[in-house]
């Protein structure tokens, strides 16, 4: 690391774009996350307060992509499980899309006793994408993407 620059990993993302426009490349993220132990995950970057993000294409080319045009971004699912080590429960969910696309898998929603529904998860989490776990990815869904919500038994 030197004085100017903070060195970074390479994370490897599918991006899919709010007109179903799909990008595969890899994200940037730190060695050490700012506000929870371990490193940066996707999920803190698209989380955090910056409006662009860069994605480096397999050709190299370098794209910087507004999140807010960023449906769902799908990264491998972490090799550590924070959700099962809290014991937080998992609701099966379907989203479907502004652009019509429908994904479907679990939210882990830490939500009120007395709020417990998929409507109170979704109108009171603070973030502006949902990790939603599939069988074999985690889907990082953008809640301002999502046309409507249902839960599945």
């Amino acid at each position: 690391m030197s004085d100017y620059r903070i060195e970074k990993v390479r994370h490897r993302v599918e991006l899919t774009l709010s007109n179903g426009k799909r990008l595969q490349g890899d994200i940037f993220l730190q060695a050490f996350a700012r506000f929870r132990a371990g490193p940066e995950e996707p999920l803190d970057v698209l989380n955090d307060a910056d409006a662009f993000l860069p994605l480096v294409l397999s050709t190299g080319e370098l794209l910087v992509v507004q999140k807010a045009e960023i449906a769902v971004a799908a990264t491998d699912v972490p090799s550590t499980d924070e959700y099962a080590e809290t014991g937080v429960l998992g609701m099966r969910v379907q989203f479907t899309l502004i652009n019509g696309e429908t994904r479907s898998g679990s939210v882990f929603p830490e939500v009120r006793a007395d709020r417990p529904r998929l409507v109170d998860f979704l109108n009171d989490t603070p973030l502006h994408f949902i990790p939603m776990f599939g069988a074999d990815q985690l889907l990082l869904v953008n809640r301002a993407q999502i046309a409507y919500a249902t839960p599945v038994s």
